[in-house]
C-alpha cells in the first residue's frame, strides 16, 4: 500500500503524467531538493518565498510620463479610446454608473481625483478587467455601493472590482475606497478569479495594495479574493472593517479553472489554486456573521483570513480582531493545502480562537473514492475532505481570551506541519500518518 502522500499526487495527476507536465508549483518543490520533495515524509513546515515570488513592478513607472486625461465622455468611450499599448491615464472625479465598465485594453491607469465618488445602480460587476489585457491601474477612486445614499442590495450579486478570465498580468489596485456594497447572494470588493487552464493563461503579477474596505454585506463570498488559476500576488497594507464574511481568502480547487478527469473521477484541475502569494500587512477587524443570512444569520466558523486550497503563500504581520476565527488555513475541496507560513501575525477578541488548521470533515477524498470531487457539482454540505500539508506557524500574538474553542484549533489531516505555539503537542514526528490522523512538529 502506498503511503497517503503518494496516493493524493497519484489521485491529482494523470497516470502517464511526466516530471516535465507536473503542476508548475509541484515541478518546482521537485527540483528544489530531491531529498525533501513534496511527498517526503521526514520533510517538515513551509518552504520558504523569496523575493522572486513577487509580482513585478517595474512596469508601473511607464505610467509617469503619461500626461492624465481629464473625463469628458463616457467612461467606457475613453477607455476604448486607449490605444492599449502607449500608457493612458484617465482622470474620475464624479462618476454615476448604471452598466459594468470594461476594462479591455492594456496600459490603462483609472486615477481618483481629490473627492471624486463612484456610484453605481446596476449589478454584477462595476469594474470588470478582462482576458488578454496587462498593465493596469486602478487608483485612488472611492466606489460607494450606495444608492442615493441608501444601502441598496443587489440581486444576485455585485462586484466592485473584478478581474474575471484568463492571460491578465500587472495589475495594481491601490489606494482605493470600497464600501457599503450588498449582494443579495454574494459580494466582493475585489476579486481576481483565474479561469486560465495552463500557466501561461494565469492572472498573474496582481499587486492589491493600501485599500480600504468597510460596511460591506458579501453573502457568502469575501472582501478580497484570489481564486483559481492566480499566480504572483500580493495583498498587502489594506484595511478591512465591518464585513459580514471572510475579509481576505486565497483559494483552490473550487472549479474557477477547468476540472480535470483522473482516473475516471473529477478534480479540480492541477493549475485551479492560488499560489505564490503574500498576505502581508494588513488590518482586519469587526467581522462576524450574525446579518449574513448565507450563514442563517448566525454566528459561524468564517475566518478573517482564509487559506483554502492556496499554496505557497507567506501570511505575515497581519492584525486581525474581532472576528469568529482570526485564520483558517483549511482545504474544502478535493485538493491540498500546502506550503502555507503564518508568521508574526497579531490576533485578538477572536470569538472561537486564533487558528483553525486542517480539513474539517470527517475523512479524505483520496480515502474515501465515494466523495464527489467535482467542484462543480459538489453541495457545501459534503466538502471539507482535503488535506494541509507543510505548513509552519510560529512567532505569532494569539492573544484572545476566554475564547468558545482552543486558540488554536487542530482538525484532521494536517501533515508535516509545524506549530510552535503553547499548548501544541506534538504528534507523529516521522511524518507517518494515515486517514485523518495529523502529523505536527512543534520546533524547526
Amino acid at each position: 500500500m502506498l503511503a497517503a502522500a503518494n496516493l493524493i499526487t497519484l489521485l491529482l495527476l494523470p497516470t502517464h503524467t511526466q516530471a516535465q507536465q507536473l503542476p508548475p508549483m509541484l515541478y518546482q518543490l521537485l527540483l528544489s531538493d530531491e531529498s525533501t520533495s513534496p511527498n517526503d515524509s521526514t520533510r517538515f513546515g513551509a518552504l520558504p518565498l523569496n523575493s522572486s515570488a513577487r509580482p513585478t513592478r517595474d512596469w508601473i513607472n511607464a505610467f509617469n510620463s503619461a500626461t492624465p486625461i481629464p473625463l469628458n465622455e463616457p467612461l467606457q468611450d475613453a477607455i476604448d479610446s486607449c490605444s492599449g499599448m502607449l500608457p493612458c491615464v484617465i482622470l474620475i472625479d464624479q462618476l454615476n454608473l448604471s452598466e459594468t465598465i470594461y476594462i479591455n485594453k492594456s496600459s490603462v491607469k483609472l486615477l481618483g481625483k481629490a473627492g471624486n465618488k463612484i456610484t453605481y445602480n446596476g449589478t454584477d460587476s462595476i469594474f470588470l478587467i478582462e482576458s488578454n489585457t496587462s498593465n493596469i491601474i486602478l487608483e485612488g477612486l472611492e466606489i460607494d455601493g450606495r444608492i442615493n445614499n441608501i444601502p441598496a442590495e443587489r440581486n444576485p450579486d455585485i462586484y466592485a472590482i473584478n478581474l474575471y478570465g484568463n492571460n491578465i498580468s500587472q495589475i495594481l489596485i491601490k489606494d482605493n475606497y470600497i464600501h457599503h456594497l450588498d449582494g443579495k447572494q454574494n459580494a466582493h470588493g475585489i476579486a481576481a478569479l483565474g479561469t486560465g487552464a495552463t500557466e501561461q493563461s494565469a492572472i498573474s503579477n496582481l499587486i492589491i495594495e493600501s485599500n480600504r474596505l468597510e460596511d460591506l454585506r458579501t453573502g457568502s463570498s469575501e472582501s478580497i479574493v484570489v481564486n483559481g488559476n492566480v499566480s504572483h500576488w500580493e495583498i498587502i497594507d489594506n484595511d478591512v472593517s465591518r464585513v459580514n464574511n471572510i475579509a481576505i481568502d486565497a483559494i483552490g480547487g473550487e472549479g474557477t479553472s477547468p476540472t480535470q478527469t483522473v482516473n475516471g473521477r473529477i478534480v479540480p484541475g492541477e493549475l485551479d489554486v492560488a499560489r505564490f502569494g503574500f498576505i502581508e500587512n494588513n488590518r482586519i477587524t469587526s467581522m462576524s456573521t450574525l446579518d449574513n443570512p448565507a450563514y442563517g444569520s448566525k454566528h459561524s466558523y468564517a475566518a478573517g483570513i482564509y487559506l483554502d486550497g492556496a499554496q505557497n503563500v507567506l501570511v505575515t504581520n497581519n492584525t486581525v480582531s474581532d472576528t469568529p476565527w482570526a485564520i483558517e488555513v483549511g482545504a474544502e475541496n478535493c485538493v491540498e493545502t500546502a506550503n502555507i507560513s503564518v508568521i508574526n501575525n497579531q490576533t485578538s477578541e477572536s470569538r472561537f480562537g486564533d487558528l483553525l488548521i486542517g480539513g474539517y470533515a470527517i475523512g479524505g477524498f483520496v480515502d474515501n473514492l465515494s466523495i464527489n470531487c467535482d467542484p462543480n457539482t459538489s453541495e457545501d454540505s459534503d466538502e471539507g475532505h482535503g488535506y494541509v500539508r507543510y505548513t509552519t506557524v510560529k512567532a505569532n500574538n494569539f492573544d484572545s481570551s476566554d475564547t468558545l474553542e482552543d486558540t488554536i484549533e487542530l482538525s484532521n489531516r494536517i501533515r508535516n506541519t509545524i506549530i510552535i505555539a503553547p499548548n501544541i503537542n506534538p504528534i507523529n514526528t516521522d511524518g507517518i500518518a494515515t486517514g485523518d490522523q495529523n502529523s505536527i512538529r512543534v520546533s524547526e
